[in-house]
């Protein structure tokens, strides 16, 4: 078969094509530093990839969810030990006011501290964090006590994922803490209780309200304790999580990055063949139309 002039420019046209071709692709590869720009380029690599990135993503979601539980089991902690302390207060003021020798008069005004030690109590209970009462189980959008200390939240223990596949406890039952349910006693019932007594000058009555003032005290103490193990293990699951991110992360790097002295030995190598292609292309040409003015 005769070979054309022709057919010698398509194929050289061809071959610039691929040289080009390779020079872009390695130039990418160079300005990006990707590794896999297309799926097509190297499919196994690719499938890789987007399996680490979905990882990735998971991992970031995971902080995130351990950065907001963690915050509101602080603002928990901090509540609780408000409660704690408001409790210790009411029980002084039992034990102090629980002597007949004060007068109905001093009594009456250890029977209005309590109903403000009552309302502060309620406060905390009700605290929020971003909009949501964190003492109310899964129903956090209403308060969770009302002016009276009855509880409108639900028995459920909110959870979230710390890590794949692992879920861990994030909130206290507040039921449980303040109004005794399963076994225990009822703080503010207790607290009206010891109001009613001293705004009665009942010192009989007062003292009687001691026994459920310690277990309050306790009972409190054991909701901050659960909670405090909840914040540790926050903690942990955080670091955790971290280092699992980072190993995804060079995981990642590694499937997905270029070499950087290789894709510029890579893109160097490209320009040189399309740069000779050029040149054979550009002598054939000369050679050409030499023989077509002969």
């Amino acid at each position: 078969m005769r070979v054309t002039n022709q057919m010698l420019f398509e194929a050289q046209g061809q071959q610039i094509a691929a040289a080009r071709e390779k020079m872009l692709e390695a130039q990418g590869k160079v300005t990006n530093g990707q590794r896999v720009n297309h799926p097509g380029d190297d499919p196994a690599a690719a499938g890789v990839i987007v399996s680490h990135r979905m990882a990735l993503e998971r991992f970031d979601t995971i902080e995130q969810t351990i950065a907001r539980a963690s915050e509101e089991a602080e603002v928990a902690d901090g509540a609780l030990q408000g409660v704690s302390t408001l409790i210790a207060r009411a029980r002084e003021l039992a034990v102090q006011l629980g002597n007949d020798s004060y007068s109905s008069s001093e009594r009456a005004g250890g029977a209005q501290e309590i109903r403000d030690v009552f309302g502060q109590i309620v406060q905390l209970m009700n605290t929020q964090v971003a909009g949501r009462f964190i003492f109310g189980g899964n129903i956090d959008r209403t308060a969770p006590f009302d002016t009276l200390g009855n509880y409108a939240g639900d028995t459920n223990i909110r959870q979230v994922e710390v890590a794949p596949g692992l879920i861990q406890s994030q909130s206290v039952r507040a039921d449980q803490a303040l109004k005794g349910v399963g076994g225990g006693v009822d703080v503010f019932g207790t607290l009206t209780t010891l109001a009613n007594a001293m705004a009665a000058n009942d010192g009989s009555a007062i003292r009687g309200t001691l026994a459920a003032l310690e277990s309050s005290v306790d009972q409190v103490g054991a909701a901050q304790t659960q909670n405090g193990g909840i914040l540790s293990g926050f903690d942990s699951a955080g670091s955790i999580n971290g280092v699992a991110k980072l190993s995804a992360q060079k995981l990642l790097s590694a499937a997905a990055d270029v070499d950087v002295f290789d894709a510029a030995s890579e893109l160097s190598r490209a320009q040189t063949s399309l740069e000779a292609s050029l040149a054979v292309a550009a002598k054939s040409f000369n050679l050409s139309l030499i023989d077509f003015l002969k």
